[in-house]
């Protein structure tokens, strides 16, 4: 069960969390965050689930977490302007990777487009998702799923994912974690809506294969040859250079990077 006292004690932040919707159950912390009506603004507003019995991920795959093991939450923005929000959705993924880094005694890293991982297995997971009302975007959800005490996963996971506990061998209070990841968040916000370059430097230093030779898969079909990852720009679009030394500029849901044994 999640602890709310210790939330509380451990929070941080200015804005963001300050709202807490908890439940022991939902079939989808972002189905909900969409759907939440208040008289107020839900800025910052927090949704936490112990257990998503529909958590979804990237292209409507499944997120299978254990019930009050890991983390599963979404955050509501309400930016000004539904600009370079793939950058958003980057930079909460960036916090994941430094809790990490700082926490663990291994290194995490961004796989472009939403995912963090650590040694080839995924530990966190995030989908970004809008609701407009007529052309103005009225809110911005991000889900986001950390594998936090989980020690087992099953089928096509038990090889590809990992989660904190299972990385140092301890059991990690998730409200604590969740605690540091919003005041992160709330910090590298910040720096989004000020258009700070600092950011998007971090985020690249942090994506797998960035200033190496990959391979990519464009709407839906892998392209011949490979390309040099020059990492995202300024609005969020994903940048590389092919053979020609030309640059090709992608959106956030139109590329995804491959590696193979030939690429380095």
């Amino acid at each position: 069960m999640f602890d709310h006292n210790l939330f509380n004690k451990e929070l941080s932040t200015s804005w963001l969390g300050r709202e807490l919707f908890y439940y022991p159950e939902l079939s989808s912390t972002n189905d909900h965050a969409k759907k939440i009506i208040n008289e107020s603004s839900l800025h910052g507003s927090l949704i936490v689930a112990d257990h998503q019995t529909a958590g979804k991920g990237q292209h409507q795959r499944k997120w299978d977490a254990e019930p009050g093991q890991n983390l599963t939450f979404s955050i509501i923005f309400e930016p000004q302007k539904g600009e370079r929000l793939s950058i958003l959705t980057l930079a909460c993924a960036l916090a994941v990777c430094e809790y990490i880094d700082e926490n663990l005694p291994e290194t995490a890293w961004l796989k472009w487009p939403n995912d963090v991982l650590i040694g080839g297995k995924k530990v966190s997971g995030l989908l970004t998702e809008t609701v407009f009302k007529g052309d103005k975007l009225e809110r911005l959800v991000i889900g986001i799923g950390v594998n936090i005490n989980q020690q087992t996963f099953e089928n096509e996971l038990a090889n590809s994912a990992t989660s904190f506990s299972l990385l140092d061998k301890n059991t990690h209070q998730r409200e604590l974690v969740l605690a540091r990841l919003l005041t992160r968040i709330e910090y590298f916000y910040r720096l989004w809506s000020t258009q700070n370059s600092y950011l998007i430097k971090r985020i690249n230093s942090k994506l797998i294969g960035y200033g190496k030779w990959i391979r990519l898969e464009v709407d839906g079909r892998e392209v011949n040859g490979e390309f040099k990852l020059l990492g995202i720009n300024e609005s969020g679009h994903l940048l590389v250079l092919n053979k020609e030394l030309e640059v090709n500029t992608f959106s956030y849901e139109q590329v995804r990077v491959r590696f193979d044994s030939k690429t380095s």
